[in-house]
This record gives structure tokens, C-alpha cells and sequence, in this order.
């Protein structure tokens, strides 16, 4: 091979090298997506009916404040569905919806429950304050797990977001993953090892 040929071949070498590092640049970042600081919610809770005249359906069962104020329409009734447990199980609702009972239980029958819905609103109000940050998590690594499910979504917008909020405020979730259209919780990490070419995201909590 004369001078020539070596440095053209040696220059080919360089070029794949530096695509090779271009890529995984890109890879990582996209691995670490930015999220927002703020819970997902788009509901007005100052629109919200009170338990005692509650609206017939669920206006939005992927909405945490929406749940937590229509829990029994939301997680029971029409308006349950494949994406309502990891709402309906979360223990956020089910705080706000036990301390709202426990008023009843002391107000008694008959008695003016206006305070117990003041409340249940100024509880689940509170979950639009929460702070939400994904450096409570470690970086997402290779890896895949089916087993210790908490609940899954699915088809819903900024997924990684909500996943990442759902693990966070959940003391139970130790970790979460994300594929296509879809991410699930975990409430004990069991993993196996992935590979750099699976389309999935498996992120583990601090």
C-alpha cells in the first residue's frame, strides 16, 4: 500500500470513527430526555363538582387531580380504563379520599358536609404543587424487566413525562421503563441485562 492509498485509507478510519461518535452522542441524548418541574394536570379544580353531587362520568381519568376528585366515577364507574390504575392505585388519591371519608364518619348522617368537600379539593389540590425533578433517578441503563408490575400506560401524550411523575410520587414505584407508545412501573427491581438496539428505556429510582 503506497502513501497515497494509507492516507486515504487512514482518513475513511477517522471519518467512521467520528460517526461512530456522533451517534452515540445523539443516542444518550435522546436516552435523557428533558422533563418539566411541574405535575401533569390539566384539570380546573375550581370547576370541580363536590362528592355530594358528583358528575355521572369521569372527565378525565389520566388526570391525577381529576381522579382524586371523582374517584369513584374515575376508578369504579364508566370511567375507568386500562390507563385508570396507575391513577386510581396511587396513593395520593387514596390519601385524599380517605381523609374526605373520615370527615363524613365524624360529621355523621345528616349531618352539613361542606366542610369534608373543602376538604377533599384543598387535598388534591396539593398535587399541582409537588415538585417533580427526574434527578431522582439514576440514567437510564439497558436492561428489561416483566415481572413486579404496578400498572402500565399507554397511548397517552408526553408519556416519558407522566411515567417519570406517576414513579416519582409513588413511594411504592422503584423504577419504570418506557417502549413504544407505552411505559409501565415497577414495584421491586428485577432486571436483565438489554442491548444497545432494544427500543426501551428501563430508568430506576435513587
Amino acid at each position: 500500500m503506497n502513501f497515497r492509498n494509507k492516507s486515504v485509507f487512514i482518513a475513511g478510519i477517522l471519518i467512521f470513527a467520528v460517526c461512530i461518535f456522533v451517534y452515540v452522542v445523539i443516542y444518550i441524548q435522546t436516552r435523557t430526555d428533558k422533563f418539566d418541574d411541574t405535575p401533569t394536570t390539566t384539570f380546573d379544580i375550581s370547576t370541580a363538582p363536590t362528592p355530594v353531587n358528583k358528575n355521572t362520568t369521569c372527565s378525565n381519568s389520566t388526570d391525577m387531580i381529576s381522579v382524586c376528585m371523582n374517584y369513584d366515577n374515575c376508578c369504579t364507574g364508566s370511567g375507568a380504563n386500562m390507563n385508570s390504575k396507575c391513577f386510581c392505585s396511587h396513593p395520593f388519591v387514596g390519601g385524599c379520599n380517605d381523609a374526605y371519608k373520615a370527615c363524613i364518619a365524624n360529621i355523621g348522617t345528616g349531618g352539613d358536609i361542606s366542610s369534608c368537600n373543602s376538604t377533599l379539593k384543598g387535598c388534591c389540590s396539593k398535587y399541582s404543587s409537588i415538585d417533580i425533578s427526574n434527578s431522582n433517578f439514576q440514567k437510564p441503563i439497558n436492561a428489561i424487566q416483566s415481572s413486579n408490575i404496578m400498572c402500565t400506560l399507554n397511548g397517552l401524550p408526553d408519556l416519558k413525562q407522566r411515567c417519570m411523575e406517576l414513579c416519582q410520587t409513588n413511594p411504592a414505584c422503584k423504577a419504570y421503563s418506557i417502549a413504544i407508545g407505552g411505559c409501565t412501573l415497577y414495584d421491586s427491581i428485577n432486571n436483565l441485562p438489554g442491548k444497545n438496539t432494544d427500543k426501551y428505556i428501563y430508568v430506576v429510582k435513587k
